[in-house]
């Protein structure tokens, strides 16, 4: 657009802003279809409608007739103040059961956050947003399943527990939620604010009865309401044993970005033994919501699954550019000098639909927050933004965004199994699929594409092991394997299997040439850091390569040829150090921004996003309490890919050869 055309666009978009909206005429509310109609007599005539009331006959008769008539022909009797009254509230009543905005306006009172005061429950602009994906699910009869990613301060909580507790109040009875926060203070908050709801509900709309709630079976923590013998509980994640799972309907889940894993604890088992109580079906609510913490957590998986439709949650982003907090007032005479001064990322916010008084406050924000990642964390304009946790990247967003698009659920999870004779003489090795409980402990290996049978092609594929440590709390150990036939013909290699988890090294070791001998005789890389440095209490690592070297015919070696005449020792392994280190990872950017490989791992890319430069500016890694054993392990393996000979074709040789052919540094 030309300077002209965005001000023209600017001022329709601020006139949508501040446009009438009221939700007891329903004037402004796009939420749900809705149908002007007129009531002659009441004490609201003309009403924005939803569009599911005019298929009920006494109110298109009410419409019809209006109020006095409809009382002489219906009733009978001679209308009066009082009847008509009386019929507007049974109007009412039959009204807030559709139209969920006129409910929160005239039902509820709530704290009016910032203002120390209480109002009536009025919606903001991204609560109307969020409201209408909730009503889509509800008036289609389908579960009201919700991943909210959202910004700060524009009350998503508040409308998912409002919502919650208006199909408890008007739509049900014995309909039970949980509320469940990271901390208790965040359920404690969240249970004041419907204390306040419930004990100031208007009682004409519960047939004259005063709400109340009182503790279940004498816990405070789970709440019966009176009118509905519903019940609330509310726990934590840190404490979830004050959850009551049994017989619920709805579930509220906040703040689930922040949820740690722990010893014996995930968040998505208490995700699953919440949700696994709610028999899905109309009316029955799963809402997930959370600002962005980092990526390859529960939420993040979550919210990717639900993007990629893989599973039944609708994932529902909220921009900061939508909160009018956000938003700076401007002179109509300073758009021109504004955007002639945009940058490409503010014309794409203008282009996303930010207004340029959002765009000029944003621009005096980023003064405030330089870090553009702690921006993009506190205020992002898109989901991956919101996801962006550090400021040091090493592989741009870009790039793992494009890397994500190739990956897809393994075909295979399980493990692969050694396998011996009578007389145990060995066997070719067995994939053996893991139960679903099985895959839950870790410890397997995904496999994209099974090896190909009959192949005659050396080197076709390469297998790579980065070495973590033993103990639950220490990093994982990987192995990686690549298919290199591609390149035979101008293609590039493909991630085509992955065994990750916590293993003895020496066990490792040797499940790498189990599946590097499944894989046609691989070329095994395996790094040789950890090994080098335990030292020889326990197991003498050094002694284990060497065996390995003696049993199995493609290991990769180090120490160069001339090195192995003049009589140096064979040093098996990839030493991954201040050189070589910098070396591969560069080499995986490359590849990145290339598309010189195809990746399947969708963990891998996860850890890409959390790969940084440390604050020393030279050292590369993890962010604190994260790993990067898939991100080495796919930096050496595709380093090798590219560095060593294409594959040729085996003449006459043996798979089970022992005789060791040197591969090295040297070599390639």
């Amino acid at each position: 657009m030309d300077k002209e055309e965005i001000i023209k666009e600017n001022l329709r978009r601020l006139g949508e802003i501040s446009a009438v909206y009221n939700p007891v005429t329903g004037e402004g509310s796009t939420s749900i279809p809705r149908q002007w109609t007129t009531f002659e007599g009441f004490p609201v005539e003309n009403i924005n409608l939803p569009v599911s009331m005019l298929g009920d006959e006494n109110v298109s008769t009410l419409s019809r007739l209006g109020a006095a008539e409809y009382i002489r022909q219906v009733t009978g009797k001679e209308p009066t103040d009082r009847n008509i009254i009386q019929l507007w509230l049974q109007f009412c009543l039959k009204r807030i059961r559709h139209d969920f905005e006129y409910w929160a306006r005239t039902m509820t009172t709530i704290s009016d956050k910032g203002k120390g005061r209480d109002t009536a429950f009025t919606l903001n602009r991204p609560q109307r947003v969020y409201l209408k994906a909730l009503e889509n699910l509800r008036l289609q009869e389908r579960p009201i399943d919700i991943i909210l990613l959202k910004a700060r301060q524009w009350g998503g909580s508040t409308l998912t527990q409002l919502y919650m507790l208006w199909i408890q109040l008007v739509h049900k009875r014995n309909w039970n939620s949980v509320i469940c926060g990271d901390i208790e203070k965040q359920s404690s908050i969240v249970a004041g604010m419907l204390a306040k709801v419930i004990s100031r509900y208007p009682q004409w709309a519960t047939e004259g009865r005063k709400l109340t709630t009182s503790p279940y079976q004498g816990a405070q923590k789970t709440r019966v309401i009176s009118w509905s013998n519903s019940r609330y509980s509310l726990g934590s994640a840190q404490k979830p044993d004050s959850l009551r799972s049994e017989d619920i309907s709805m579930a509220h889940l906040t703040e689930v970005g922040l949820w740690k894993a722990t010893q014996g604890r995930k968040p998505e088992d208490l995700v699953q033994s919440i949700f696994g109580s709610i028999a899905s079906g109309p009316y029955t609510m799963k809402v997930i919501e959370s600002t962005a913490k980092g990526v390859g957590n529960f939420f993040h998986r979550t919210w990717t699954d639900a993007v990629e439709q893989r599973n039944n949650f609708t994932p529902v982003f909220i921009p900061w550019f939508l909160i009018d907090l956000y938003s700076k007032p401007l002179d109509k005479a300073n758009y021109g000098s504004l955007i002639e001064s945009m940058n490409e990322y503010e014309q794409e916010l203008f282009r996303l639909g930010a207004t340029l008084e959002a765009i000029a406050w944003y621009r005096e924000k980023r003064r405030e927050l330089p870090d553009e990642w702690r921006l993009f964390s506190e205020f992002p304009s898109t989901a991956n933004e919101a996801f962006q946790s550090t400021g040091r990247r090493v592989f741009k967003i870009s790039y793992t965004n494009e890397a994500r698009k190739s990956c897809c659920p393994p075909t295979f999870v399980g493990d692969i199994v050694e396998c011996r004779g009578e007389n145990g003489e060995k066997k070719k090795s067995r994939f053996v699929e893991s139960t679903p409980g099985e895959r839950e402990s870790g410890n397997n290996l995904s496999v994209w594409l099974m090896p190909e049978s009959g192949c005659d092609l050396r080197d076709r594929y390469v297998v790579t092991v980065d070495v973590g440590g033993t103990g639950n709390k220490s990093d994982y150990s990987c192995i990686v394997v690549a298919d290199r036939v591609a390149m035979l013909s101008g293609g590039v290699p493909e991630i085509v299997a992955c065994w990750h988890g916590h293993i003895e090294h020496d066990q490792l070791a040797w499940k790498a040439v189990e599946i590097a001998r499944a894989y046609n005789n691989a070329l095994l890389v395996i790094e040789s850091n950890t090994l080098e440095t335990e030292g020889t209490e326990g197991n003498n690592f050094e002694y284990i390569l060497n065996e390995i070297a003696g049993e199995y015919s493609n290991l990769y070696c180090r120490t160069s040829q001339t090195e192995i005449r003049q009589g140096r020792p064979r040093r098996w392994g990839f030493h991954t150090n201040s050189s070589t280190k910098p070396m591969v990872i560069n080499f995986l950017i490359k590849a990145l921004r290339d598309g010189l490989y195809i990746e399947r791992c969708l963990q891998t890319t996860y850890e890409l996003d959390l790969y940084e430069f440390k604050e020393n500016g030279k050292e590369m890694g993890a962010i604190e309490g994260n790993h990067d054993d898939r991100v080495m392990a796919t930096a050496i393996l595709i380093w090798v890919c590219y560095n060593h000979p294409l594959p040729t074709r085996t003449t006459n040789e043996k798979g089970n050869n022992r005789r060791t052919r040197i591969i090295s540094e040297a070599s390639i």
